[in-house]
């Protein structure tokens, strides 16, 4: 009787060592893109609401689109916003997307709210000591492109 490993027996175990590693290495790269991914659906999600929130803190907004890119050179990401009316006549909708140049995920994020922050919606004012009634003019802060 012989006592020992046959070429064949080599190669057969050579085979399924091979056949996991490259599984292996198959389920590191996917593990590795899918991280990559959302850590940059992450930073534009991150992007598109901070957009949103400089939006938000305006008094004054009105219908239209906005677009441009991240707060510096720095930033891969560019912006777009998007005021609309809504079927209820006293709130606006307003999306905001931001865009990977590279990549090219984009995330939007959206939300309703009153157009005049100054004005209820009732037409009376919400500013302190206002005898008066809002009207509907251009008084506030500008118009959506000039505030962002």
């Amino acid at each position: 009787m012989k006592r020992g490993v046959t070429l064949f027996e080599i190669l057969i175990a050579a085979l399924v060592m091979s056949i996991g590693l490259v599984a292996a290495i198959n389920a590191i790269s996917s593990t590795t893109l899918a991280a990559r991914r959302n850590a940059d659906y992450q930073r534009a999600l991150m992007a598109a609401r901070s957009k949103l929130d400089e939006v938000l803190k305006e008094p004054v907004v009105q219908t239209g689109t906005d677009q441009g890119q991240g707060v510096d050179d720095t930033t891969d990401y560019d912006w777009f916003v998007n005021v609309e009316p809504t079927s209820n006549a006293a709130l606006v909708r307003i999306t905001v997307r931001a865009q990977n140049r590279t990549t090219k995920l984009s995330v939007d994020v959206s939300t309703l709210r009153r157009p005049d922050l100054n004005t209820a919606p009732d037409g009376t004012s919400t500013i302190p000591g206002a005898e008066t009634e809002a009207t509907t003019g251009t008084t506030g802060a500008g118009t959506l492109g000039g505030a962002l």
